[in-house]
């Protein structure tokens, strides 16, 4: 073998390519539903030291801090935002929108920019999945009396070869599941906490408070849709609701329990999504963003 070969055959992939191939292992693009704008939102013309930069940094929203903090850190190469941070339709890119400013700055720096939102609600092990176990207060199948379903299943088509689905996994929006024990509105909320990361969490109960919880269906972010059509569920967990979706599930008999938005979000990057990004890829360096955080706080 020429020395031209073989140091071509040494030379690692550049990360974007890289980053695109183990999510949809993880959390296939077909997943995301219709009006998301999930995949590579960016993509840096000159990468950061060709392929030599192999990190991948995880956020929620892709806000200034957190693009001041993937700048610092000379490794990165793609930032994985779940949110994406283009969405509507932009005529202009200028320095005075401050998203606008922020992939600005990524794409001269060399960074390119990922979003995998819906997608990674879907997917079994997903945002989702990860919401029931904290509900349940840990993780294996015997937490449940069966496995947790989609609250709407997933109307994909077309999924790649490499996505390996787990027998009776979940797939779609949401998750409707049975606890193995029923456990006290209390005790489910100092799990959440715990499992969320949370020290404050809202809850809106019926007039007729229920004494334990058994069923329960989760949606991370805002759930309303989602949830609406689960009528047999005692309790619903999510980031957000409307006013009137909350009035109208506690006539209906339900508790409702509330963290806001990105914190039914945020915990599962670096409690799940970092390990599994590497176990796929062991060439990617993974970090979580220590400035990204929910823009609400209780004072």
């Amino acid at each position: 073998m020429s020395s031209t070969a073989s140091a071509s055959s040494s030379t690692p992939r550049p990360v974007l390519p890289s980053l695109v191939s183990a999510m949809h292992k993880l959390a296939p693009l077909s997943l995301a539903e219709s009006w998301d704008n999930v995949g590579i939102l960016l993509e840096a013309p000159m990468p950061r030291s060709d392929s030599s930069a192999r990190g991948v940094h995880l956020c929620i929203d892709l806000t200034t801090s957190v693009c001041e903090e993937a700048l610092q850190d000379k490794e990165v190469g793609v930032i994985m935002c779940y949110h994406p941070l283009i969405f509507r339709g932009w005529k202009s890119l200028t320095l005075g929108d401050s998203q606008q400013r922020s992939l600005l700055r990524c794409a001269a720096a060399g960074i390119s920019i990922y979003s995998a939102h819906t997608s990674l609600d879907a997917a079994p092990q997903g945002i989702n999945d990860w919401l029931a176990t904290a509900c349940a207060g840990r993780s294996d199948a015997a937490a449940f009396a069966s496995k947790p379903r989609a609250c709407q299943p997933s109307k994909a088509t077309s999924i790649p070869d490499d996505f390996k689905l787990p027998a009776g996994a979940a797939v779609g929006m949401g998750r409707s599941f049975q606890l193995a024990e029923p456990v006290t509105l209390d005790t489910l909320v100092q799990r959440l906490k715990k499992g969320l990361g949370v020290e404050h969490l809202q809850v809106a109960t019926p007039a007729s408070r229920p004494s334990i919880i058994s069923r329960i269906a989760v949606c991370a972010g805002s759930g309303s849709s989602v949830l609406e059509g689960e009528n047999d569920a005692d309790c619903w967990l999510s980031g957000e609701m409307s006013h009137h979706a909350i009035l109208a599930a506690n006539a209906a008999g339900k508790t409702v329990i509330l963290a806001n938005h990105t914190n039914t979000e945020r915990g599962y990057l670096k409690s799940v999504l970092k390990g599994r990004l590497e176990e796929v890829d062991p060439t990617l360096t993974v970090t979580v963003s220590e400035s990204d955080r929910d823009p609400l706080v209780v004072m």
